[in-house]
């Protein structure tokens, strides 16, 4: 799920031959601390909040009960200091079956499929799943489509980090077209997504999907230093989301 606008392939093209335009002062945060938390849920509100999507909580804050599970990552993405926007990621492990870990989003949403997706993707074993979803940007950045791609970068590099087999979403029916073109296969839908006034569709995208996504628009695909730099993510530090910004 995502309040991504939905970005033309002219846009694609600009972003994978000129990323240098990228604007500067961007970090990230992975959200383990109580600020960087409240700063993902921040964001997530008001951007949900700008759409018409929920109603306006008195503190500000829209979280949920999956932000409090083991199998949830969440980034924060910053410029100069100010949270600009969030995604989050949810793991789907049957094989660990540990309490937190046999559920995330999609699963409540969409539980015949996910489950024949976590059965079938890998012959012969249980796949892991993870799902993005609560992709955001806070509504005074709704036009920098760079956001969106620099959100992608950072699920590529938690998604080499899970060792998952398949990525999955839930997308707002308008932006099905965006996600298709980020070689995302529809799997069902449209259902009402938890918390939120509009529904999505269930997509899937393969590993050969997301390396193809990579290939095309080297913003998403980390190079070797960024992905050493983002070892530090993990720690909870603050890192650039570019080797040299």
């Amino acid at each position: 799920m995502s309040s991504l606008l939905v970005s033309s392939s002219r846009t694609a093209a600009r972003t994978r031959a000129r990323p240098q335009l990228l604007e500067a002062g961007l970090t990230a945060r992975l959200a383990l601390d109580e600020r960087t938390k409240a700063d993902a849920y921040a964001v997530r509100h008001d951007s949900y909040l700008s759409g018409g999507f929920i109603d306006p909580r008195p503190d500000g804050q829209f979280s949920d009960a999956d932000d409090l599970k083991p199998n949830s990552q969440c980034v924060v993405i910053y410029q100069y200091g100010q949270p600009v926007a969030s995604v989050r990621l949810c793991l789907l492990d049957l094989v660990t079956a540990g309490p937190g870990w046999d559920e995330i989003p999609a699963l409540r949403i969409f539980p015949e499929e996910v489950t024949a997706l976590a059965l079938n993707t890998v012959p012969g074993r249980l796949s892991r799943l993870i799902e993005i979803n609560r992709l955001v940007r806070h509504p005074d950045y709704a036009d920098n489509y760079q956001l969106v791609f620099v959100l992608y970068r950072f699920v590529s590099y938690l998604l080499m980090s899970a060792n998952a087999d398949l990525m999955l979403s839930c997308v707002r029916r308008n932006h099905t077209p965006f996600y298709k073109r980020m070689h995302f296969e529809y799997v069902a839908g449209p259902r009402r997504y938890a918390g939120v006034s509009f529904e999505t569709n269930l997509m899937a995208c393969t590993m050969d999907g997301v390396e193809l996504i990579r290939q095309e628009m080297p913003i998403v695909g980390a190079d070797s230093r960024s992905i050493d730099s983002y070892a530090a993510l993990m720690a909870g530090e603050t890192v650039s989301v570019f080797h040299n910004s």
